[in-house]
């Protein structure tokens, strides 16, 4: 399993969600917590050019990648394979790391915290341990290619989702101050030009963790047998455009991070999103999400 951190805009938004039809697997198997965010799309740019042009130019540099879709269908979105810890800086804002499931946790967040500590002077990548940066700039260079253009535009909400996503998440909201938690408000539909994608519910990021668990003990951010539902409508019905009855996406909830200052807020931010994402990711795990 990998876990993808798209830390930059982890901490501008606090969006790591676990809802149905959100999340999924790379080609590869690996599990990604998704991460909503608004994408910039590059209308004037061939993407899938581009694509194979930085794919070729990290491919004859040893560098192992893959090409996939983007959700417009086009051959355009360029990923690392076929490592156990990867990071890396495209520009100043946007950074992301990702990384196996058997790889120690405080030796990542140290690592993390070494590499993307550092004053940015240009992309930068590092691979299981190996320096990468200096064909990783010349690749992107080449190209044009930047991961965030490579997705296309955002996909566009429905509105039916949008209303059941609403409903699941202050459901979620009503438990959590029947359960402790008094504050916590009801989401909100955010407006078409609000970087946060999706309705959201937020905590305060100075939750615990022994607090959250208890939380999701009584109130259960994730449903085996919804996803289980889903995952089955999914595979009879590949062309459907609607949801199986009786469905609903699980809550998404994120934190308050208004309050995050340092390192160690940050720290304890991302064990927060960890705990919010576990009983998907041993679900996936299990079940070849």
């Amino acid at each position: 399993m990998n876990l993808l951190r798209l830390r930059a805009l982890v901490i501008a938004t606090g969006i790591l969600s676990a809802t149905a039809g959100l999340s999924g697997c790379t080609q590869d198997g690996h599990d990604l917590p998704s991460l909503e965010t608004t994408l910039t799309p590059t209308p004037s740019a061939n993407l899938e050019a581009i694509a194979k042009t930085y794919y070729d130019c990290m491919t004859d540099a040893g560098i192992s990648v893959d090409l996939e879709p983007n959700g417009s269908g086009q051959l355009a979105v360029v990923h690392f394979t076929k490592y156990s810890f990867a990071m890396w800086r495209e520009s100043e804002d946007f950074e992301m790391a990702a990384y196996t499931s058997d790889q120690d946790p405080a030796a990542v967040q140290k690592a993390e915290h070494d590499f993307f500590s550092k004053p940015y002077t240009g992309p930068a990548l590092m691979i299981d341990g190996i320096d990468h940066s200096e064909e990783y700039a010349k690749c992107l260079s080449k190209s044009g290619y930047t991961e965030q253009a490579a997705q296309g535009p955002p996909v566009q909400r429905d509105p039916v989702l949008m209303q059941q996503q609403m409903a699941s998440n202050n459901k979620w909201a009503a438990c959590a101050r029947e359960n402790g938690w008094p504050d916590v408000k009801d989401s909100v539909m955010p407006d078409e030009d609000d970087p946060i994608w999706s309705p959201v519910v937020y905590l305060p990021v100075t939750i615990t963790e022994d607090q959250l668990r208890q939380l999701l003990e009584a109130c259960p951010n994730f449903d085996p047998d919804n996803a289980s539902l889903k995952q089955q409508w999914d595979k009879d019905n590949p062309t459907a455009t609607s949801y199986p009855d009786n469905w609903e996406p699980d809550p998404s909830i994120t934190f308050d991070i208004t309050s995050v200052e340092d390192q160690s807020d940050a720290d304890h931010l991302t064990r927060l999103n960890d705990i919010l994402s576990e009983q998907m990711n041993e679900y996936n795990e299990q079940h070849g999400g």
